[in-house]
């Protein structure tokens, strides 16, 4: 009996237990004291010690008795997967303009023609709808449809002109909308937020107000907390769910647990999950570094997550103001069972499209406005690249070369189509995830070892 290639074993920073997770038969264990010693001992795919439960181990997944029984758990997860894939809705990410009134210090956007066609047109958002009808009409479940930008709630009558044109379709075909703003004219849109069919708006806030003045000033160079926490109120007063975010890096990591403070002094922290959620995203190079953003200030990955448990350790409120995801760890915490396997993680062109204000098609947020990720033209007529669309839609663990033989290739599911196609210029190129170390931290995190 050896230990199958797709056991994840990972060590629990602080202790000497290992968690052992099976991501294709959903199995996890914890080991400790002479066992736990033996199976970090074993490599993957390397026959297991007689001493150890094998009999068990095998019900599990996690050991198995040949190559072909393993390919055997990967066909019935896959089979899972494709069934998650089909409830899943489809994403459409709509910019009505990649202008923006703040000057963030990372944005990732800088390097983007600002004006991208300037503000959509009343007619391009008509040939949207069009589009919208003619490649989604009969799509079950029904997708939502993203605002995003740029900022796309700027207080100008010609934004809400169109602001108010995308909701009205979006209503009338039964589309939720979500919306990702800086909040700074938020206070504005409050009255058309909160007339329905808004599944959430994304504020962000990186910090308390003189970390997020800081980081993210108004192009003015006036401070934007104050406006953000204010729209913020309005919108969970009205029943608009929000989803505060955070972008993290080693500059404002530390003030987390005061923004949190903030977040508890308002009460929104005590409110149900439905209405208010958090998100800590962490701020990386996607197409370069921005010209305000040093490079030594970012966390990989690990960096970020380990250090963010060491803060929560010391400063609970920070566990009240967000629980980290580390790849289905909390998802086993609070359900006891752990997620269906992941053989993609990129949903470009497959599960989202992104549609720029000057009639572009895109695959992604990531990608929208990026003129070497163009798919095509939805306005003024439809014009799709289908083989720029195919490549795309082929990649996944079983296309990426580095994936056919990764052990945690179905929890990674490949990592991000665009920052694997910046980095290696191919979009079949691997953006690896430290999966293992994450579950080790996300174990000590919620209690698990």
């Amino acid at each position: 009996m050896k230990l199958a290639r797709s056991t994840v074993v990972a060590p629990v920073p602080g202790s000497e237990k290992l968690l052992m997770v099976q991501p294709l038969t959903g199995q996890v264990a914890l080991w400790e004291g002479e066992d736990a010693r033996r199976v970090a001992a074993v490599d993957r795919g390397a026959e297991l010690p007689a001493c150890l439960p094998l009999v068990d181990m095998r019900e599990a997944g996690f050991a198995v008795s040949s190559d072909e029984e393993e390919a055997d758990l990967r066909s019935a997860a896959y089979a899972e997967y494709v069934e998650e894939v089909l409830r899943t809705p489809t994403q459409l990410i709509v910019v009505p303009s990649f202008g923006c009134n703040l000057k963030c210090t990372y944005c990732y956007q800088e390097v983007f023609d600002p004006t991208g066609g300037g503000l959509i047109a009343a007619d391009t958002i008509d040939a949207l709808f069009r589009y919208v009808d003619r490649f989604h009409g009969e799509d079950d479940p029904r997708p939502y449809l993203t605002l995003f930008g740029g900022e796309p709630l700027r207080d100008t009558p010609t934004h809400k002109d169109r602001v108010e044109r995308i909701l009205a379709r979006a209503r009338a075909r039964g589309i939720g909308v979500a919306v990702v703003t800086n909040g700074y004219d938020l206070e504005a849109y409050v009255p058309l937020l909160s007339a329905g069919g808004i599944r959430e708006v994304q504020v962000t806030l990186d910090g308390p107000e003189p970390v997020q003045d800081l980081r993210r000033p108004h192009a003015s160079g006036a401070g934007t907390f104050q406006r953000a926490e204010r729209g913020v109120d309005q919108l969970l007063r009205n029943g608009v769910p929000v989803n505060l975010r955070v972008v993290a890096d080693r500059d404002n990591l530390p003030s987390l647990p005061a923004l949190a403070r903030v977040a508890q002094e308002h009460g929104w922290l005590d409110l149900p999950g439905s209405l208010f959620k958090t998100q800590v995203g962490r701020n990386y190079e996607l197409f370069g570094c921005a010209s305000g953003q040093r490079r030594d200030q970012l966390y990989d990955r690990v960096e970020l997550w380990a250090d963010y448990v060491a803060l929560a350790e010391k400063d609970p409120v920070l566990r009240k103001f967000h629980s980290p995801r580390f790849h289905g760890i909390r998802h086993l915490a609070d359900t006891g069972e752990f997620p269906v396997a992941n053989f993609d993680a990129c949903p470009a062109a497959k599960k989202e499209w992104a549609f720029a204000p000057d009639g572009g098609l895109y695959g992604c947020t990531a990608t929208v406005g990026n003129p070497a990720y163009r798919l095509g033209t939805y306005a003024p007529e439809v014009v799709r690249d289908e083989t720029a669309i195919g490549r795309w839609r082929e990649r996944s663990v079983f296309t990426i070369e580095k994936c056919k033989d990764c052990s945690v290739a179905a929890v990674c599911g490949g990592g991000c189509g665009a920052i694997a196609a910046n980095r290696t210029g191919d979009i079949r190129g691997a953006d690896c995830r430290p999966v293992a170390e994450l579950f080790g931290i996300g174990a000590r995190f919620y209690g698990l070892g």
